[in-house]
């Protein structure tokens, strides 16, 4: 059984369609999946709810070490926000985790939900820099400090504060969200603003479905500028939307080809940022 709190499978990298699909992909797998609820407490289970969650995870730890706890069953009750028991002998936990920036108080860095840095990964102290998961570095959109805890962004970040140590001035455009999850073999990916503008200001979108073949394609616009993209079942040339996307190319008259058939984001790319004509 999966639990989620959200309204569908991974809600903060997939559209609804394309979160509602994975869904459906896991579940044709035997897997049960639980949207819009929450884990509420984890007990041993027949204790009744004592104890709670601590009380679960230490009979687990002697159960594991001999520490004396009753070995005849591991298994744990689940509570959900529902009211739903669930019994099971493993549970992961997968919510996340926020950078642990509590022993730098007091030192004079600024702190907000992780370590804060301007473009060319400084903190507010001079001669020191953060890079990765702990670093709140400028959104690629809108330059309000943002967590990204992805490789991708981590690497680039590293560099750029390499480069500031040894005493090159560069900065990075922002940070950009860039998600892939592998789910029982099938491949998701989303990049930047995948949730669209809104049409007042200057938001366009299409998507492209085929839930037979497990394909999926949307493609978010803010004028002829591509800012967002999301796809399922698809690996090849992918990293091209990133591309566009990280150099705020100017579609032009390519973006109503994609309005029309997002497929040729390639042909996109080709087109507007080398010299090749491609006829539209």
């Amino acid at each position: 059984t999966v639990v989620e709190m959200g309204d569908r499978m991974v809600p903060r990298m997939m559209t609804p369609k394309a979160g509602g699909m994975i869904k459906r992909w896991v579940e044709e797998k035997g897997i049960r999946v639980v949207t819009g609820a929450s884990v509420q407490r984890i007990d041993p289970a027949g204790a009744n709810n004592a104890g709670g969650i601590g009380a679960a995870i230490k009979s687990m730890v002697q159960s594991i070490t001999g520490g004396g706890a009753d070995q005849s069953s591991d298994a744990v009750t689940v509570t959900l926000s529902t009211g739903e028991k669930i019994e099971c002998d493993l549970v992961i936990a997968a919510a996340g985790v926020r950078p642990n920036v509590e022993f730098l108080k007091g030192t004079g860095i600024t702190i907000g939900n992780g370590v804060s840095v301007d473009a060319s990964m400084r903190t507010s102290v001079a001669d020191v820099f953060a890079a990765g998961d702990v670093a709140e570095g400028p959104d690629f959109f809108t330059g309000e400090g943002m967590v990204s805890a992805i490789q991708p962004n981590a690497a680039d970040q590293g560099r750029i504060a390499a480069l500031g140590m040894a005493g090159r001035s560069v900065e990075l455009p922002g940070v950009l969200a860039i998600n892939v999850l592998d789910t029982l073999s099938l491949i998701s990916v989303s990049f930047g603003q995948w949730w669209g503008e809104t049409p007042e200001n200057g938001g366009t979108g299409v998507e492209l479905v085929d839930e037979g073949l497990w394909r999926y394609l949307s493609l978010q616009f803010q004028g002829d500028v591509l800012i967002g993209a999301t796809a399922i079942g698809r690996t090849d040339q992918v990293g091209v939307l990133r591309g566009l996307i990280q150099n705020r190319t100017a579609l032009g008259p390519w973006k109503d080809v994609l309005m029309d058939n997002p497929t040729r984001f390639v042909d996109a790319y080709i087109a507007t940022s080398q010299p090749v004509s491609i006829a539209a």
